[in-house]
């Protein structure tokens, strides 16, 4: 870059900020401010966003908009690849020596990582997973989901394992080969709290091992009438009734519903029936749960 060009960037991005951070008095100054960052050529652009970490949230999120819109309208051309490589690379140093922008650069990694060459997203990956964070982990796990080729089940089931969290018992129920899901799914349903994650891993089982059955009732009950309907399984109508007084209608698990539709499913009028003779019941039951929520 020429001097001339710097300075003409530079004159375009002190436009750019003073319309950001002291504002502008004009009735399209949204607009203006959108205009003059789609005036940025590539190199600009990535060195604005660069100069740009510890600067206004209007700026950046203008910037890096304007980015995003290039990469998934296919606009980024082969040459202008490297200065996304670098811009990425130098972001991810800075972060290394002020804690303080790590939060901002991890939100800009995040943001372009489909688009980021192979070996480059491989690096990231391992570095959210070494960090261990859960915030990290929220971002390796998303990253996997637009990556699959990324997607490691025996890492992923590690993290579960340690923490529990259910964002990486997501993954592994949509991702997971369906043998892998076969071997770990009792460990799913004993601890995830999701039913509908249990359910993605259930059907996608080559097997439910009988020994995981009563877990999955016991647990989930409302999930459990849904797989009996999905996969054929018999479930007598007392028991089809119990489990839908059994699931919960709560305004943290509304699983009822779920548990009705499945009867309706399995062609149980009876069954149905008797819910509607319990409505008052059930109606209290709710309401006395309500009560008792915080808040």
């Amino acid at each position: 870059m020429t001097e001339a060009e710097r300075c003409a960037s530079d004159g375009l991005v002190e436009r750019i900020s003073k319309i950001a951070v002291e504002g502008l008095s004009h009735p399209d100054a949204g607009s203006l401010l959108h205009a003059y960052v789609a005036c940025l050529s590539i190199s600009d652009l990535c060195r604005a966003i660069l100069d740009s970490l510890t600067a206004s949230v209007k700026i950046r999120l203008a910037l890096r908009g304007r980015l995003l819109r290039l990469l998934r309208d296919g606009n980024l051309q082969q040459c202008h690849q490297k200065h996304l490589h670098d811009l990425i690379e130098r972001s991810r140093a800075v972060a290394s020596d002020q804690t303080a922008v790590r939060p901002v650069v991890e939100a800009l990694i995040s943001a372009v990582f489909e688009f980021l060459p192979a070996h480059q997203q491989q690096s990231i990956v391992e570095a959210w997973i070494d960090r261990g964070t859960r915030g990290a982990a929220a971002r390796w796990l998303k990253a996997v989901t637009q990556v699959p080729a990324l997607f490691d089940e025996n890492a992923v089931m590690a993290y579960f394992r340690s923490t529990g969290d259910d964002r990486a018992a997501k993954r592994l129920a949509s991702q997971a080969s369906p043998a892998f899901v076969t071997e770990i799914l009792g460990e799913l349903v004993d601890r995830c709290e999701v039913g509908w994650i249990v359910s993605r891993a259930a059907m996608r089982a080559d097997t439910i091992d009988d020994r995981v059955w009563p877990v999955i009732r016991s647990k989930h009950p409302a999930t459990f009438l849904y797989l009996c309907a999905r996969l054929g399984r018999s479930v007598s109508e007392k028991d089809a009734l119990e489990l839908v007084i059994t699931s919960p209608n709560s305004i943290m698990n509304h699983t009822r519903g779920l548990a009705i539709w499945a009867v309706g499913q399995m062609g149980m009028i009876s069954v149905l029936d008797e819910v509607v003779a319990l409505g008052d019941e059930l109606h209290q039951r709710d309401f006395d749960e309500f009560q008792r929520y915080p808040g």
